[in-house]
């Protein structure tokens, strides 16, 4: 599939995704759902590489955008000001959108996705307070949290439709574009979800460099050396894990 075809069909997701979630009041005070475009790329990867794609999957892939959009409204809710007007309806936001992953799956019939994925989100809030609470984790251990945080819903999708070749690339792919954005927004003096409540991955920038470089070594080689993937999905994948290194190039000089 060419890049065109592949804009076209985010840009109709996205489109599914916001009709599904047309509440004027939220609308109004919380804005529209967060939709990562990098994400949502790699959850309709097997139908950007020519597999048969239903109707099923279709609303299964729009549900588990749902899921993410979910996700990002609860973590937009400011720690210190969770009482506010505002902050009160970015979590309903949140629980709207939860709601209606539930509901458009139930109307579909899949009730055994809905728990695969009800236990999935469990999975990811409990390795999202490893950035919380006091404990000390290894490095390794926040590398894999950070991961599974990133694609556990999407992974679960596609063991869930038995397209099990495509999930390390996918798992790869979404971390190495969460590693690089961590890294420069924090070189740029931000304050990224990971980093900035990590001491851990403050204390090991380094190696943080080293691993992403090893991360990104490891997949440009497998997306090379491919025999499942189609030529010009192999180019469009490496183009957008290079995108972070360029524009990290530029705002260097």
């Amino acid at each position: 599939m060419n890049e065109a075809l592949i804009k076209q069909h985010i840009k109709q997701y996205k489109e599914a995704v916001l009709h599904q979630v047309q509440q004027s009041t939220l609308l109004k005070y919380t804005g529209a759902p967060v939709i990562d475009e990098e994400r949502l790329f790699f959850t309709l990867l097997p139908l950007f590489n020519g597999e048969e794609w239903e109707e099923s999957q279709r609303k299964s892939a729009i549900a588990v955008t749902l899921i993410f959009s979910a996700l990002a409204a609860h973590d937009l809710v400011k720690e210190l000001n969770a009482t506010s007007k505002d902050q009160q309806l970015q979590v309903l936001a949140g629980d709207y959108y939860s709601g209606k992953y539930y509901h458009l799956l139930a109307s579909d019939g899949q009730l055994d996705l809905i728990q695969i994925l009800s236990e999935g989100v469990a999975t990811i809030s409990e390795h999202k307070t490893r950035f919380y609470d006091r404990q000390i984790y290894g490095f390794d251990q926040l590398i894999q949290s950070i991961q599974l945080i990133e694609s556990q819903s999407i992974e679960q999708l596609l063991e869930y439709y038995s397209f099990h070749e495509y999930i390390f690339v996918m798992k790869e792919s979404l971390l190495l574009i969460a590693l690089k954005k961590e890294l420069a927004a924090y070189e740029q003096g931000e304050q990224p979800f990971y980093i900035s409540k990590s001491s851990q991955l403050q204390a090991n920038i380094n190696i943080l460099q080293l691993e992403i470089e090893k991360i990104e070594s490891i997949l440009m080689d497998e997306i090379k050396n491919s025999e499942l993937l189609e030529e010009q999905l192999k180019s469009i994948i490496l183009e957008k894990l290079m995108k972070c290194t360029l524009e990290k190039q530029l705002r260097e000089g």
